[in-house]
């Protein structure tokens, strides 16, 4: 094998390594500061890289950040992939996965990402941010919705469908939950987060169709 046909792979594995850096330091400055407050040459400093080198993977550190949060949250979402793996092929398969999906939500810890990922995007000055929780949702359901898409035999229009109601209602359980708990995490919040939670998936399953 020559090196010309080795380059691109180690150019590629250096990329995805600079890119990773950069995710990881941007997570830790924001675990330590509670919110994103550092300049991309704190950030470059800290991934070990040159400043240039952020702007060639980002386009700003607003990419940044919001990279950075959505990988937080698709990060405990990994159960969730797990369990669209093997929905049976057929009649029902919809339901199925619906079912799959809504279990497996119901029993990831979503209260403690939420509530981290909220204090993070809010702005202190007053109370709003440029990113919202809701901007982390959509780019984790288009990723979540390729995915699934890949390696279920469901159609893909359907999968988008059904994973965009459901995750985009999990934002609006969140907004809702804050707004009523403040991003608490004891048991009250917990019990509320349990019953608006209860509320969508009921919501979803039987739509909006006139009863017969």
């Amino acid at each position: 094998m020559t090196i010309r046909a080795i380059a691109p792979d180690r150019r590629a594995e250096l990329k995805a390594r600079y890119r990773l850096a950069i995710l990881d330091a941007a997570e830790s400055l924001i675990r330590e500061r509670g919110k994103p407050n550092f300049s991309v040459d704190e950030l470059a400093e800290r991934a070990d890289v040159s400043r240039r080198t952020v702007f060639n993977h980002f386009a700003s550190l607003d990419d940044v950040v919001m990279t950075t949060c959505t990988r937080v949250f698709s990060g405990v979402l990994g159960e969730f992939r797990a369990a669209t793996k093997a929905a049976p092929a057929g009649v029902g398969n919809r339901v199925a996965l619906f079912a799959e999906i809504t279990t497996v939500l119901r029993n990831i810890d979503l209260p403690t990402v939420v509530a981290y990922l909220w204090g993070v995007l809010t702005d202190d000055s007053d109370g709003r941010s440029k990113h919202t929780f809701e901007d982390v949702v959509t780019r984790a359901t288009e990723q979540l919705s390729v995915e699934i898409a890949d390696r279920s035999e469901i159609d893909e229009f359907e999968v988008a469908i059904l994973v965009g109601s459901v995750m985009n209602g999990i934002a609006v359980v969140a907004a809702h939950w804050i707004a009523r708990t403040g991003g608490t995490l004891d048991g009250v919040s917990r019990k509320v987060w349990n019953e608006l939670f209860d509320r969508l998936i009921v919501s979803l399953r039987t739509g909006y169709a006139a009863p017969h």
